[in-house]
């Protein structure tokens, strides 16, 4: 009984601040507990995500597949259709026509501005593209004019030998 008297005396001889700082400490405590917590969860989900990452044995498996596959260099032989052969044959185009297919049409603007060594254009979204005039090259058997304009500058002129007789 006497020890309960003696901690009830203790208890009343502390001030507030006392018990404030107590309870400080008590807080912190805690809260140290809970971190030391967290550290060791957050160890135990990276050792969980690094046997995640290990290869699985389907993985394996795949990976040997796709060694196997790419050692084996045997010619494909793929039966073609007759259509499929006719296809083949007709779909081929020089790297000319590709090229000169892909820059027919430029993109307009309608206005540039220059920051520094960066050019801002704004696109003109009423009128996008506008076909190119065909390069005038004349090296090498190169076209002067388009075929079109060749055939309207033939028409035109057999009109005025027609009209001359």
């Amino acid at each position: 009984m006497q020890f309960i008297n003696d901690v009830i005396e203790f208890l009343k001889s502390l001030t507030f601040v006392d018990y404030v700082f107590f309870l400080a400490v008590l807080v912190l405590m805690v809260l140290i507990t809970t971190l030391f917590y967290f550290i060791k969860i957050n160890d135990d989900v990276l050792k969980k995500n690094d046997k995640s990452l290990d290869e699985t044995q389907e993985m394996k498996i795949v990976k040997e597949l796709t060694k196997d596959l790419e050692k084996k260099e045997e010619p494909r032989n793929i039966a073609f259709t007759d259509y499929e052969k006719d296809q083949e044959e007709k779909a081929i185009i020089s790297y000319d026509e590709l090229l000169k297919k892909d820059t027919n049409y430029e993109i307009n603007y309608e206005n540039e501005e220059f920051y520094d060594d960066l050019s801002v254009k704004k696109f003109d979204l009423d009128n996008l593209t506008t076909e190119k005039a065909e390069p005038l090259t004349l090296s090498n058997g190169g076209r002067a004019i388009s075929y079109a304009k060749e055939e309207a500058f033939l028409k035109a002129l057999q009109e005025l030998q027609k009209g001359l007789h």
